[in-house]
């Protein structure tokens, strides 16, 4: 069976259920501004792509007081409403993802890429005409050690006037050095010079979109 039937087959069971429309748009604002803020100025916790959503996920739960502004170092004060309905922490840490399948499943703040695929997002096929801001973009490249490889798509960013079809990725770690977070439109990506990386349907490495089950 192929992973993307698999992944349809998938029925994930969100930790994280945010009480209403208004959560939700809150919660896709601040992921979506966190994740596009990460080429703008990056923060030492995203060293790979599952690592960029973990900390947009993470960050947009928070309350976004004065101190967490000063803290996040953005270029400018976002007015975006506060999510009301974050889960709270415990002693275990906070249980933000569903990380073990099965009836009684555990979560906790950290997922890797597949994780957080397999059990926290809903797949939405294969064409990029189906993604809202804050979509994940998935590829699967076997030959790779870390095969699962995501991207967000931004959509229209504050940084960058021109365009509505931003997509932003953390390369991972390369032969060369730690990688680096990278920003490129998406209908550039679509004609990336190495066919393996353009999210088109006849693309078999890609394996499609994917929204984040909390939305």
């Amino acid at each position: 069976m192929s992973v993307i039937v698999l992944l349809a087959l998938a029925q994930p069971a969100a930790q994280v259920r945010l009480a209403d429309e208004s959560d939700r748009a809150a919660f896709r604002s601040w992921f979506v501004l966190l994740a596009d803020a990460q080429f703008e100025r990056h923060t030492p916790d995203v060293v790979d792509c599952a690592a960029l959503i973990r900390h947009a996920f993470r960050e947009a739960m928070r309350a976004h007081t004065p101190e967490w502004v000063r803290r996040a170092d953005l270029p400018f004060a976002p007015q975006f409403a506060d999510v009301r309905s974050a889960p709270k922490a415990s002693a275990q840490g906070w249980p933000l993802f569903q990380v073990t399948p099965g009836p009684s499943p555990q979560y906790g703040e950290f997922a890797d890429a597949k994780t957080l695929i397999a059990l926290n997002a809903r797949p939405l096929g294969r064409d990029t005409r189906a993604l809202h801001a804050g979509d994940l973009l998935y590829f699967r490249q076997p030959s790779q050690p870390d095969p699962d490889h995501l991207m967000v798509f931004v959509g229209r960013s504050p940084f960058d006037p021109d365009g509505d079809d931003w997509v932003v990725y953390h390369t991972g770690p390369t032969a060369d050095g730690p990688g680096e977070v990278r920003k490129v439109r998406l209908s550039i990506l679509q004609q990336h010079p190495a066919a393996r990386w353009r999210p088109l349907s006849s693309n078999p490495r890609f394996v499609g979109v994917f929204r984040l089950a909390v939305l």
